[in-house]
């Protein structure tokens, strides 16, 4: 009489889809002034190092922030967590505008919004727990993904068509307003967890996060599921953003470069969906690692030397696939592996040290380059990818 009922919802995809309005508005609020930049650095009168900063402090802010969201989100849930976030988002994003053409205030309020940030992403497992049964959650976890690279996609497409007359007030009124509208349907639609688990698996006590730190690094798996993190989010996050510098030495103007970016997007949300569906089919994480970095790093190397546009695009393609389909899997094999530990602890760390890894990249390679060409970088990453390749056969299968 005293057994739980385990039960799914229909109502859980209606939490993730409106997870991923919020993650998605919320990418297109970070990644808004990089498909502007020059107009940009005439509207605020600064250098461009400096409108650059305004996507990096999202980066940077992550660090400090990922440990005290994680904390909250495993104390008090989901919903609580996460609705921090959406309501940081929304307010800061709201208050861009207000700011007008007062470049160090913009800078504030996109700290502010970046300081929101992980408390949404490092949510996403959390997600998962607690709404998805077992064979769904890598699905889950993949879908919550995918919307952080439709959000990208969105505002690299969307941004020069909402400046016009090189005005960037259209814009961040839009985003503004769109901003606090989905925070506020998020608070008030989105609930923590359901009435009844979706497996007996969330029922498990949890450790509290001081305890779950120390376990996640007296962990061997974990330890290397962090050096994979570390690079290969490191070095997608290192070529996206000098992705023209890429192009421009082989021939190519910033429209084919925001093409080459576009199809590394495309081909990440299309192997996050193959990728996550196959893991939850299956029940395999380890292989699917594997396979994921092997494309990656052969995917890299041709990039690296090729100049041949189809060459280009098709390995940009299977680049994005193979680097950003690992994601979904990753992170809940850190689930699988870390239990315990409560899932925002571990999903905090990787997506913190993913962000490590692309601020010490982005920094490092800037002093690499050949005569403005980043082909020397792009070798030295392409290597660390056979050095991730090589470790990830060092993971142990999870058993199911």
């Amino acid at each position: 009489m005293n057994e739980i009922m385990i039960q799914v919802y229909r109502y859980r995809w209606i939490v993730l889809l409106l997870f991923m309005l919020e993650n998605i508005i919320l990418q297109m609020l970070w990644i808004s002034f990089a498909p502007v930049r020059s107009v940009a650095v005439t509207y605020y009168g600064v250098d461009a190092l400096l409108i650059d900063l305004l996507a990096m402090s999202f980066m940077i802010v992550y660090i400090p922030i990922a440990f005290l969201s994680a904390w909250i989100i495993d104390k008090y849930g989901f919903k609580i967590g996460a609705g921090i976030g959406a309501i940081i988002a929304g307010i800061f994003g709201l208050l861009r505008f207000v700011a007008l053409d007062d470049y160090t205030l913009v800078l504030i309020f996109q700290i502010g919004i970046g300081i929101g940030q992980p408390f949404i992403l490092n949510a996403i497992t959390k997600l998962s727990a607690n709404w998805f049964p077992d064979d769904e959650r890598t699905t889950a976890t993949g879908i919550a993904l995918i919307s952080q690279f439709i959000g990208i996609a969105l505002g690299l497409f969307i941004t020069p068509i909402l400046t016009p007359a090189n005005d960037l007030l259209p814009m961040l009124l839009t985003y503004g307003i769109l901003s606090l509208i989905i925070s506020v349907i998020f608070i008030v639609f989105v609930k923590d967890k359901p009435p009844t688990p979706p497996t007996k698996d969330i029922m498990e006590e949890k450790v509290l996060i001081s305890e779950g730190l120390k376990k996640l690094f007296m962990n061997k798996q974990f330890i290397i599921l962090l050096i994979l993190f570390f690079l290969g989010l490191g070095i997608f996050n290192t070529v996206t953003t000098y992705i023209e510098g890429i192009v421009e030495p082989r021939g190519y103007n910033p429209n084919f470069a925001g093409i080459l970016g576009a199809l590394m997007l495309l081909g990440g949300i299309g192997g996050c969906i193959v990728m996550s569906i196959l893991s939850d089919k299956y029940k395999k994480r380890k292989p699917l690692l594997i396979s994921s970095l092997i494309i990656a790093t052969i995917s890299l190397f041709i990039i690296t030397f090729t100049s041949d546009r189809i060459m280009l695009n098709t390995f940009g393609f299977l680049l994005g696939l193979g680097l950003l389909s690992a994601g979904p899997v990753g992170l809940e094999y850190a689930v699988d592996i870390t239990k315990p530990v409560p899932e925002a602890s571990s999903n905090g760390m990787l997506m913190m040290i993913g962000q490590i890894g692309g601020i010490l990249f982005i920094l490092s390679f800037e002093n690499v380059t050949k005569n403005g060409d980043y082909w020397p970088a792009l070798l030295i990453q392409a290597v660390f990818l056979v050095i991730a390749v090589i470790i990830s056969f060092f993971l142990k299968e999870t058993k199911k």
